[in-house]
């Protein structure tokens, strides 16, 4: 779970840390202040570009049949195109929804529909969630919500435009924007983007480490 949503002292006290997935994390970053305003029974949904270097490693014999290890994907492999796959029943799906659940007020359960796709990128995801609404609230009303919520957090960006890959690759933070409303002010688009090398993966396992050992949070993690 990312600390800017589940709080730091769970952590200082746990003897097992789990680092949360990085589309996951952008998930919930994403969603957690409008979970009591989500329009009932309608999912909020989520689709994300990764750069190539999140679709993992296999293991193969190189000439001289010493194993080494490539990616699963490539930027040559993909070219120009941008490939969606695990359109249904991403674990991230369900471990985003799962957490999610335990920040709403009346502990109702939250589903959201997750669609990742690989981009001929190395790192960096950029995800866009177009959300329902239980009533109609204008893009102020939207934005003073993540200010609220993410207030004092220094590893988070909210900015007035949609976020684009040099707004987050290679940066150890997190980034909101774009903020925009359904003509009946009944659905909200938004943008966020982490780099999945980064907050998704080694910089948040740095804050969890600094956090267990009793360190300061942002200890070695450049803050910009």
């Amino acid at each position: 779970m990312p600390q800017e949503l589940y709080g730091r002292a769970p952590i200082r006290a746990a003897k097992r840390i789990s680092n949360p997935g990085c589309y996951a994390t952008s998930s919930q970053l994403l969603l957690a202040p409008l979970v009591d305003y989500l329009k009932p029974g309608a999912l909020p949904t989520i689709f994300g570009m990764s750069g190539y270097s999140g679709a993992g490693t296999i293991m193969e014999n190189d000439a001289s049949g010493k194993p080494v290890t490539k990616p699963k994907v490539s930027a040559e492999s993909l070219g120009t195109f941008v490939r969606p796959y695990s359109l249904t029943g991403h674990i991230h799906e369900r471990e985003a929804g799962f957490h999610l659940s335990t920040l709403r007020a009346d502990g109702t359960q939250i589903k959201v529909a997750f669609i990742p796709a690989v981009a001929p990128w190395f790192s960096g995801i950029v995800s866009t969630v177009s959300v329902p609404l239980k009533a109609p609230m204008t893009a102020k009303d939207v934005i003073a919500l993540f200010e609220e919520r993410y207030k004092g957090e220094k590893l988070i960006t909210i900015q007035k435009d949609v976020v684009q890959l040099r707004d987050v690759e290679g940066k150890h933070g997190w980034t909101v924007g774009g903020f925009q409303m359904s003509v009946e002010g009944d659905r909200v688009v938004i943008t966020g983007g982490l780099d999945n090398l980064l907050k998704g993966a080694a910089t948040q396992c740095l804050q969890n480490l600094n956090l267990a050992l009793g360190y300061d949070e942002y200890a070695g993690i450049p803050i910009a």
